[in-house]
């Protein structure tokens, strides 16, 4: 005799029947619903025709937009840049492997050394040629003020060390005499141990300006410089009061 339920009815009436009178399967053991079909790729985007050119090509049109330095018009004068953008570098990462180098590595770094800093001092002209409007001098703290990775590409520099006299000294920075010396030797022992640093430098041109005209202090100042050993080609030029510049 089939099992009656507590609650009056056959438990064979729980189940369900397809309307051909075939019994279906329970919820739990229905087939899983077909999977849905996988989205279409997108398509592909289109590529750019500078990024598709020969690296060469690249390198000559990065060339004509990136800033470039000119040739300093004196020894004492800093390196005036021609206006560029550098905007273009932040669009991939081929264009800033290209770009970097041929920013840092082929244009020329002027720095300022004095008795308590070190700067990179730069102006920019305007791109004509019939008509060189300079701006204003403008300064960067140097190295601190630039990306470790972009000094580090560096290969030219153009280095200014002064010396100021005695009443310079004190007015500006306290000291007097031998203080000034000493402090400055600091500067450059340590702008030394940067550019020691890099893997070498094509050109280190270094120019010596003593307000105070005594003999002997620039040998003691500039050693750090003139002894660098990954340094290609190094020109010291000595200016002091009264005599101009001298090789």
């Amino acid at each position: 005799m089939e099992p009656i339920s507590v609650y009056g009815y056959d438990p064979r009436m729980q189940e369900t029947f397809t309307p051909n009178g075939t019994e279906s399967l329970p919820p739990q053991s229905q087939p899983p619903a077909e999977a849905a079909s996988s989205p279409s790729p997108p398509p592909p985007r289109p590529t750019s025709r500078l990024l598709a050119l020969p690296p060469e090509l690249r390198a000559q049109i990065l060339t004509h937009l990136l800033p470039r330095s000119l040739p300093a018009t004196s020894p004492s004068d800093a390196h005036v840049w021609v206006r560029g953008t550098t905007a273009i570098l932040a669009t991939c990462r081929l264009l800033s492997a290209d770009g970097l180098p041929l920013l840092y590595s082929h244009n020329t770094f002027a720095l300022d050394v004095v008795w308590d800093c070190c700067t990179f001092a730069y102006r920019y002209c305007s791109r004509s040629s019939t008509a060189r409007r300079l701006i204003a001098p403008r300064t960067m703290a140097f190295p601190d003020d630039l990306a470790p990775r972009n000094v580090a590409l560096m290969r030219k520099f153009h280095v200014r060390v002064h010396h100021v006299d005695s009443y310079l000294g004190m007015m500006k920075y306290g000291y007097g005499g031998a203080g000034l010396a000493e402090g400055l030797a600091d500067q450059v022992r340590w702008l030394g141990r940067i550019l020691g640093g890099l893997e070498r430098i094509k050109e280190l041109r270094v120019v010596w300006r003593d307000d105070g005209g005594r003999e002997g202090v620039a040998e003691g100042v500039l050693g750090p410089l003139t002894a660098l050993a990954n340094v290609e080609r190094c020109v010291v030029v000595g200016q002091w009061r009264g005599k101009g510049a001298e090789e």
